[in-house]
């Protein structure tokens, strides 16, 4: 399968709207109810953050996203990975890609790093790429 990766301009956003809307929702449920699929999209389309969509060009379909943002520390600047979702089992076509991209991005932009917060299964992705495990976030949820 050839899956390609694209930073998508903010006046491109709206058309792709309808096929990024199952990839938003997941992301939405990760959030665990801090954001929802407006509150991405309006990221996205104030420019606040990056979109960056995954996608076969012989099939038009999206198989998934990244969406980045470049935070301002008051001694340096990092690319955050925000919100990542796509197809299951679709990683392992676009993952050597898709750190590429965003590396070169991060220090384009002169940036210090890349950070990101993830499930425990991204572990043997971003390991073998050199990133080190420096903190873990662990949440806790009142139910109503």
């Amino acid at each position: 399968m050839n899956l390609e990766i694209s930073l998508v301009p903010v006046g491109h956003i709206s058309p792709l709207i309808p096929g990024l809307l199952p990839h938003l929702q997941k992301s939405e449920e990760w959030t665990r109810g801090r954001s929802s699929v407006d509150d991405i999209l309006r990221f996205l389309l104030v420019g606040q953050m990056q979109l960056w969509v995954v996608f076969s060009q012989e099939e038009q379909k999206i198989y998934g996203h990244v969406i980045t943002e470049v935070k301002e520390y008051p001694r340096c600047k990092m690319l955050v990975i925000q919100y990542c979702a796509g197809e299951e089992n679709h990683m392992q076509y676009c993952e050597d890609k898709m750190y590429e991209l965003l590396d070169k991005f991060a220090k384009d932009t002169g940036c210090a790093g890349i950070e990101l917060i993830g499930r425990p299964g991204w572990s043997k992705h971003v390991k073998k790429r050199g990133y080190e495990v420096q903190s873990v976030m662990y949440q806790k949820f009142f139910k109503e």
